[in-house]
């Protein structure tokens, strides 16, 4: 193929998978499973400033200072994009890693938000642009709470109506809490939901600091495109199934009907 087209191939020594929905903690993870890279050491350039400023350099059309505000965890959460890469060096520098991993949100999710000439929301009744950075936030909550295509769109118009009212109502999404934990649960309890922290969307309206994972394609499509509803709640059932209400006793009927009933 070298002889043929002119291009250098190189051999894949390595092949890993970031799933959709992964954060920077188990995504360093992933890569130290599966390359000989430190996990403490990836965790170490996530939060060093003079690397990220050069990346921001770097990435100026995807990267901004928005990302080093004090209250955002990880300045890249978000930013590196889910997917399969294949790694030609037995031992890859992680900077090289996290490059290709930027290298990928700019070629798959930065087009889609500059697809429009810009993305607005209601925020309170007034019309408000997202940054990239605050798109890449909405599309983290709809990954992280969705479980279909369809619910992708269902949720965003749910989320999108809670942050059109006067004053706007909490998102009240439980994967925030869980990101400002620092913890993975399998049930998020009453206690967790009063955690004094940015991230915790059931004491702060609006969207979260920053991302709370890497969302993928289909989820920052559906941010883009989201279903036209009154629904204002949500919840899921045991078997994940998504149910939705325009009202709160509504939700409380879906509770007691998928959740208490179970």
């Amino acid at each position: 193929r070298t002889l043929e087209t002119g291009t250098i191939y190189q051999e894949v020594l390595h092949k890993v998978a970031i799933p959709e929905g992964y954060s920077v903690e188990q995504i360093a993870e992933q890569f130290s499973q599966n390359l000989p890279v430190s996990e403490e050491r990836f965790l170490e350039l996530m939060t060093d400033r003079e690397f990220i400023e050069s990346l921001i350099e770097e990435y100026p059309e995807m990267l901004s200072e928005e990302i080093l505000d004090e209250d955002v965890k990880y300045p890249l959460e978000g930013y590196l994009f889910p997917a399969t890469y294949d790694i030609t060096e037995e031992e890859p520098e992680i900077e090289s890693l996290i490059r290709q991993m930027l290298d990928a949100t700019k070629v798959n999710s930065l087009p889609i938000y500059n697809s429009v000439d810009e993305y607005t929301i209601n925020f309170e009744g007034e019309s408000q642009e997202l940054t990239f950075h605050e798109f890449l936030t909405f599309s983290s909550l709809i990954e992280m709470e969705a479980t279909s295509l369809a619910d992708r769109s269902m949720i965003a118009s749910v989320f999108l109506n809670r942050m059109s009212e006067q004053p706007a109502m909490p998102l009240q999404t439980d994967p925030t809490v869980l990101y400002a934990l620092g913890e993975h649960q399998e049930r998020t309890l009453f206690e967790d939901l009063e955690v004094e922290d940015p991230y915790n969307t059931y004491i702060n309206s609006g969207l979260p600091p920053g991302p709370i994972a890497s969302p993928g394609t289909e989820s920052i499509q559906s941010t883009l495109n989201p279903s036209n509803t009154n629904y204002y709640y949500f919840l899921a059932d045991s078997e994940g199934n998504n149910h939705y209400a325009e009202t709160f006793e509504g939700h409380i009927e879906n509770r007691e009907k998928y959740i208490n009933n179970q």
